[in-house]
This record gives structure tokens, C-alpha cells and sequence, in this order.
């Protein structure tokens, strides 16, 4: 009951940050391996409590989509960013697998005005019950005689 409800509490608190998609989220092929792609949201503070919070594959690639949020720190940015980015997984059916915040990789100077999450996204195609296959070609069962005989050679020893 107590991780639901901490659940539940994180997901209000990540409710309460309004954002405004400035450019949707779109994560190229080029980007998933494997069935996941990673990527990470950068925010900066614009002026003020005014944000913008942009995703990328890497610091020099060019944007998947960008957002801007009114918010006091660097915690709503992230939080935004992660609300930004389930709702897109909810809407795209993929999986939301990981995320984790990088905040404290900023000099203690620069938390203020800056945000960095990285975001481990997953392909949800399920096989449906008729892709499941019982395994073949198990091992035969032990013998009895197979399971005695080590212990025959151990008595006399």
C-alpha cells in the first residue's frame, strides 16, 4: 500500500506543472537499439520562472521536441519533462522504462538555472498468445539409478 501511495503523490506533484508543447516529441529510428533509445531533456531557465526544456539524443544533435513551463527550480523542470514524456509514451504505445535525474552533474552555481534528465524509453509490441510457444526440446527427467550412482562411488571412496 505505502509505494502506491508514494506513487500516487509523485504523480500529483508532477500533475501540478503545466507545460506547453512548443515541438512535439518525435524520437527518431536512428535513435532506438535494440528497442530502446535513450535520450535526455535539458531545461534552461529563459527569465524569470519561464523554462524551456528541450530533448536530444546527445548535447549536439538536434531536437526531438521541446516544451516551456513555468516553474520554480530545476525540480519542476524535470518533473514537466517527465510528464512530457510519459504522456508521448502513453499516446505512442511505448514504454517508459527509466528515468534519471542529473541535476546534481551541474556546478552548485549553475543549479538554478539549469535541468538535465535522461530518459531510457522502450517499443511495447507485445507478442500476442498466439506468438508464445510451449519450449521443445527439454532434457529428458534423471533416473533414479542416474541419481544414485554418484552416491554409490562417494561410499566407496
Amino acid at each position: 500500500m505505502l509505494p502506491e501511495m508514494m506513487r500516487a503523490e509523485a504523480e500529483s506533484v508532477m500533475a501540478v506543472v503545466p507545460f506547453q508543447v512548443r515541438t512535439p516529441l518525435t524520437i527518431p529510428e536512428t535513435a532506438w537499439q535494440n528497442d530502446i533509445a535513450v535520450f535526455f531533456a535539458h531545461g534552461a531557465r529563459q527569465s524569470g520562472d519561464t523554462w524551456a526544456v528541450g530533448a536530444q539524443t546527445r548535447p549536439d544533435s538536434d531536437l526531438l521536441g521541446m516544451i516551456t513551463l513555468t516553474g520554480r527550480g530545476q525540480d519542476d523542470a524535470a518533473n514537466g519533462a517527465v510528464k512530457w514524456v510519459r504522456d508521448h509514451c502513453s499516446a505512442s504505445d511505448l514504454e517508459l522504462v527509466r528515468v534519471e535525474n542529473f541535476n546534481d552533474r551541474y556546478l552548485e552555481e549553475q543549479r538554478a538555472d539549469f535541468s538535465l534528465t535522461r530518459f531510457m524509453v522502450a517499443r511495447s509490441e507485445s507478442p500476442t498468445v498466439e506468438g508464445w510457444a510451449l519450449p521443445t526440446g527439454l532434457p529428458p527427467a534423471a533416473s533414479r539409478h542416474g541419481l544414485r550412482a554418484p552416491n554409490r562411488r562417494r561410499k566407496a571412496a
